[in-house]
């Protein structure tokens, strides 16, 4: 696990740099196949069953590399491609927000290697 001030560091890094914070420019079925498939979903609120709004999702791959991103307006997020040479299955997704717990991921892949994931983040009040 890392400390808080690296979370935050890494927190304030992303909200600085919009195109690392999510892909906004990717969306679900496009780009290049060979970069490998982007990944999309929501963050649920597993008791009222409605999404949640700027709820942090955090996609680990590689040797510690991360990216974060929030959810929008509608409860959604997406990542862009991670390139061909991360296995999609190898990174790993959290979600989380305050005064929620998170509970499941789902995973949806779609039916080809390059077609987007699909993600469904279920959290619940503490």
């Amino acid at each position: 696990m890392f400390k808080k001030t690296a979370f935050c560091s890494l927190l304030l890094a992303a909200l600085a740099v919009p195109a690392l914070a999510g892909g906004d420019d990717v969306e679900p079925g496009l780009g290049d196949p060979a970069d490998g498939p982007p990944f999309f979903g929501e963050v649920v609120d597993l008791k009222s069953r409605k999404t949640l709004v700027d709820a942090l999702v955090r996609a680990e791959f590689g040797k510690g590399q991360v990216i974060l991103t929030r959810t929008d307006p509608e409860g959604r997020f997406r990542f862009g491609a991670f390139g061909r040479t991360v296995d999609p299955n190898s990174i790993n997704f959290t979600c989380g927000m305050k005064g929620y717990k998170a509970v499941d991921l789902i995973r949806t892949p779609g039916p080809r290697d390059e077609s987007p994931i699909e993600l469904k983040c279920l959290l619940e009040p503490e």
